[in-house]
């Protein structure tokens, strides 16, 4: 009897990265590519559970301090003026603080790294401009902020308390009328997933994800500052008894890169082999990154190519000579217009939820 050799081909799949499923990391083969394909693009919600919403019925409540409430279907948004381009979406909570890092590192947990990094993505959307919808409500002078209110809603996903809560976040006026600013409706050529917001969601480039609502039900310009649970008692960094302000709200993505190629423990062949990766900082622009092979003892530049867009991320590439066979940690770091770098330690010890963590993360790689 002859008995054939079979292999099994396996397709790369979101990466659960906790308990609840309520968020999935992108695997490293969808971050090697300049756009990550809506199947395999990090998905971070705040119940199990997606709500599903009937368009025969969906209605887009526009309301507050305007002129004109208004009470939109969708079918009436997509007859709006359309928007399209590249952004890159990270969540406030990618990247693992230095503890976690250092025990996956130590344990030799491949899964734990790549789980570290992939909370992030960068895809092409399409929708109308939230400028054009508050222009035809009518925003009044008193207008500070307007809220957005998903169709998400349930007990904390932490402690359970407060035991039902809606998704809700607010921007300040100038951010909400900046054209850039959309109601979103496709990805990447496609009807918005449901995971991702179907039918309408949020969109601000270059803020953390969370900022961009989904499953968008109601708009509400407000005179006032929103204090709302999500928007005061999460995402926020602790800075330390004795700082001028003790809280720091994440709002713009900071300066910060990865590497896509090769993945952490992967082992490459010895020779010549590019070194790829992505950058991003938000409304800024990436001016530099450089890699090191030792480290972070030595850095050397990479080449930076054009973005697709303002919002969308940088992909880089080095070419890298390893001097023989063995271990090598790599790493690399970005640097903004505005002069920020990427730290190499945690940026805020006093806090060990990680929220903002843009810190300089090595790659444990084996040349062979």
């Amino acid at each position: 009897m002859v008995i054939q050799n079979l292999r099994t081909e396996t397709k790369p799949q979101l990466i659960p990265t906790n308990a609840g499923l309520r968020t999935w990391a992108s695997p490293p083969e969808a971050l090697q590519q300049d756009v990550v394909p809506n199947d395999l693009f990090y998905v971070r919600n705040h119940w199990t559970d997606c709500p599903e919403i009937d368009l025969a019925t969906y209605r887009l409540v526009v309301d507050g301090e305007v002129e004109n409430p208004l009470s939109l279907s969708f079918e009436e948004v997509l007859q709006m003026a359309r928007r399209r381009f590249q952004v890159t979406f990270e969540c406030c909570g990618n990247s693992p603080v230095p503890d976690y890092w250092a025990r996956a590192t130590r344990t030799g947990s491949v899964m734990e790294q790549i789980k570290g990094h992939g909370i992030m993505g960068n895809a092409e959307w399409a929708g109308v401009s939230l400028a054009d919808v508050l222009a035809l409500a009518g925003v009044k002078p008193s207008a500070v902020e307007v809220m957005f209110e998903g169709a998400d809603h349930g007990p904390d996903e932490t402690v359970g308390d407060p035991p039902e809560v809606t998704y809700e976040r607010s921007l300040p006026l100038a951010k909400a009328t900046h054209p850039d600013t959309l109601l979103a409706y496709e990805m990447n050529g496609e009807p918005l997933p449901l995971n991702h917001g179907f039918p309408l969601r949020l969109l601000v480039p270059g803020w953390y994800g969370m900022t961009s609502v989904k499953w968008l039900v109601g708009i509400h310009v407000l005179n006032h500052e929103f204090k709302g649970f999500y928007q005061t008692e999460r995402y926020m960094t602790q800075n330390g008894p004795d700082d001028e302000n003790y809280y720091t709200y994440h709002t713009r993505m900071k300066v910060k890169s990865i590497i896509t190629s090769p993945a952490p423990g992967e082992v490459i062949p010895a020779g010549r082999y590019t070194l790829a990766g992505a950058a991003w900082s938000g409304e800024d622009e990436v001016v530099k990154v450089e890699i090191s092979a030792d480290g972070g003892v030595t850095w050397q530049p990479a080449t930076l190519a054009a973005r697709p867009s303002a919002y969308s991320w940088y992909r880089w590439t080095y070419d890298w000579q390893p001097a023989g066979p063995g271990r090598y940690t790599l790493m690399s770091r970005a640097t903004n217009r505005s002069g920020e770098t990427q730290p190499l330690e945690f940026p805020n010890k006093w806090d060990g939820r990680g929220y903002g963590n843009n810190m300089v993360f090595p790659v444990e790689v084996q040349v062979r």
